[in-house]
C-alpha cells in the first residue's frame, strides 16, 4: 500500500509516509447519514441543545428531517412528558426521550449508570451505532444543559472479541455564540476526540441541573453518566470497548515548539488521514505556533496538553481551519475540532495577556504568573472551551491573593473575579 499524493506532500518534510500505513479501522455510522449540524437557540439553563442533540439523534436513526420550531416543539413536549423536575426548562431525559418517542413512533429510551459504571455506559454509546444505527445523545463536561450527538465511532478489532476506540465524532447541539450555565463555550463544526480523551468529555452529571438547588444531590440523574438512544425494544447490547490513548510520537518531552513541529505526525499516527470528514479540514493547512494548556478535566485532575492552530496557507495570518490537542507528555492527538468555516482570530500570546490582566489592576494590586487553562468547572461568562481556553492571573494585594484576572485567549476579553 502506498500513501496518498496528499500524505506524501504533507510529509515530504519530515519523512513519516510509513506512520500512514496504519491498521484499518471500522467506523459505526447512524442509519442514515450524514447527519445535520443543528444548534438550538437556547443556551446555558435551557434545554436548547438536549433538543438540539435530540433532533440529530431522530434524524440519523430515523432520517426525521427537522421540522418546523423543532426546538420549541421538543422543548414543549419533553416538558409536558417530564412531570416536576428541576432541569433546565422542565425537561429532563425521560421526558425528551417521550417526546422523540412521538415524534418516530421509535423505541427512544435513556438510561443512567451510577459513577463506577463508566465502562458499561461507554459501551453503551459504542452499542448505540454498531447495532442500532443510533446517534448517542450524551450531556459533556458535567453539564445538565451542555449536549452532544455522537454521530460516528472509529474502532479497530483487538483481538479478544472487543474494540479499541480510536476516534468519537460528535456535533455539539448548543448555539456557536453562546456557553452553558458554567461558561463553557458550545462547539461549531465537527469535533472529534482520542478514545481516552472522550472519557474524559463524557462525565458524571454534576452542575446546572438547577441554580437553584445547584448540586440537586436529590435529583435521580446527578451523579450519574447519563445516556439517551433508539435501541430495538428488548434489544440487549454485548459491547466491549476500549478508550486508549493514541499513539504517542515523540520521547523526552515536548515543547511548544515541537507540538508545533508534530501535529502533521500526530494526526497520521492516529489515523485522521483516513477520515475524509476531518482530513479535509486540516489538509492544505499550516501549523501554527503551539500553545501549552494547564487544563482540568471535568473530574478535577489536571490534564495538560498543547494546542495547534491549523491555519490557512500564508497571505491569510490568523485564519484559523481547525485546532488540534496534543497530549503534553508524548505528543499524541487527543482532538481536532474543524471549524464551520476558517475564521479570523487574534490568538493572545501569554505576554500580551498579561499587559491585558494588568489593566483590570488597581493602584497597588499586582499579579501572580499566569497560566493558559480551562476549567470547564468554573462558573464564568468568559466562554471556554479545550479549543478555546484562557489565561488566569491572581490578583494580589501585599502577600495575599484577593482575586483572579481571566483573559479570552481567542477574543482577549478581560474578566475580573471579583
Amino acid at each position: 500500500m502506498k500513501c496518498s499524493k496528499s500524505i506524501r506532500s504533507a510529509f515530504a518534510a519530515i519523512g513519516v509516509c510509513a506512520l500512514a500505513l496504519s491498521a484499518r479501522a471500522d467506523v459505526f455510522n447512524p442509519n442514515f447519514t450524514p447527519v445535520s449540524e443543528l444548534h438550538s437557540i437556547g443556551a446555558g439553563n435551557t434545554s436548547g441543545s438536549f433538543a438540539a442533540s435530540a433532533m440529530m439523534g431522530a434524524q440519523g436513526h430515523s432520517n426525521l428531517a427537522p421540522f418546523a420550531s423543532w426546538e420549541s416543539v421538543l422543548s414543549s413536549e419533553c416538558a409536558v412528558s417530564s412531570g416536576s423536575t428541576p432541569w433546565p426548562g422542565g425537561c429532563n431525559p425521560t421526558g425528551m426521550a417521550a417526546a422523540l418517542f412521538n415524534r418516530t413512533g421509535r423505541s427512544w429510551v435513556q438510561h443512567t449508570w451510577v459513577s463506577t459504571d463508566q465502562a458499561f455506559a461507554l459501551n453503551e454509546i459504542v452499542a448505540s451505532l454498531q447495532l442500532h444505527g443510533s446517534p448517542a445523545i450524551v450531556p459533556i463536561y458535567g453539564q445538565a444543559d451542555h449536549w452532544v450527538a455522537v454521530v460516528q465511532v472509529t474502532a479497530t478489532a483487538n483481538g479478544a472479541g472487543g474494540w479499541n476506540i480510536g476516534q468519537v465524532k460528535i456535533y455539539d447541539g448548543g448555539p456557536t455564540t453562546g456557553t452553558d450555565g458554567s461558561g463553557n463555550s458550545y462547539g461549531g463544526g465537527l469535533l472529534s476526540y482520542s478514545g481516552s480523551t472522550w472519557k474524559l468529555f463524557y462525565y458524571l452529571v454534576l452542575e446546572n441541573i438547577n441554580p437553584s438547588c445547584d448540586p440537586c444531590t436529590s435529583d435521580p440523574w446527578y451523579n450519574h453518566y447519563v445516556l439517551m438512544w433508539e435501541p430495538p425494544p428488548g434489544a440487549i447490547s454485548h459491547v466491549v470497548a476500549n478508550f486508549p490513548r493514541a499513539p504517542g510520537v515523540m520521547q523526552g518531552g515536548v515543547t511548544e515548539k515541537r507540538a508545533q513541529s508534530l501535529v502533521w505526525r500526530s494526526l497520521i499516527s492516529a489515523g485522521i488521514h483516513a477520515d475524509p470528514d476531518i482530513w479535509s479540514g486540516v489538509i492544505g493547512g499550516v501549523a501554527g505556533p503551539a500553545h501549552e494548556v494547564n487544563g482540568v478535566s471535568p473530574s478535577g485532575e489536571r490534564w495538560d496538553y498543547f494546542l495547534v492552530p491549523i491555519l490557512m496557507p500564508s497571505g491569510t495570518t490568523n485564519t484559523v481551519k481547525a485546532f488540534v490537542q496534543l497530549a503534553a507528555d508524548d505528543g499524541s492527538f487527543e482532538g481536532v475540532h474543524v471549524l464551520p468555516s476558517p475564521t479570523r482570530y487574534k490568538l493572545v500570546s501569554k505576554e500580551g495577556a498579561e499587559l491585558l490582566a494588568r489593566g483590570a489592576l488597581k493602584q497597588g494590586e499586582g499579579l501572580t504568573a499566569g497560566i493558559l487553562t480551562w476549567d470547564p468547572r468554573t462558573k464564568s461568562p468568559l466562554a471556554k472551551s479545550p479549543s478555546f481556553p484562557y489565561y488566569e492571573f491572581g490578583i494580589t494585594d501585599g502577600s495575599k491573593e484577593i482575586g483572579v484576572v481571566r483573559v479570552s485567549f481567542n477574543t482577549g476579553t478581560v474578566l475580573r473575579v471579583p
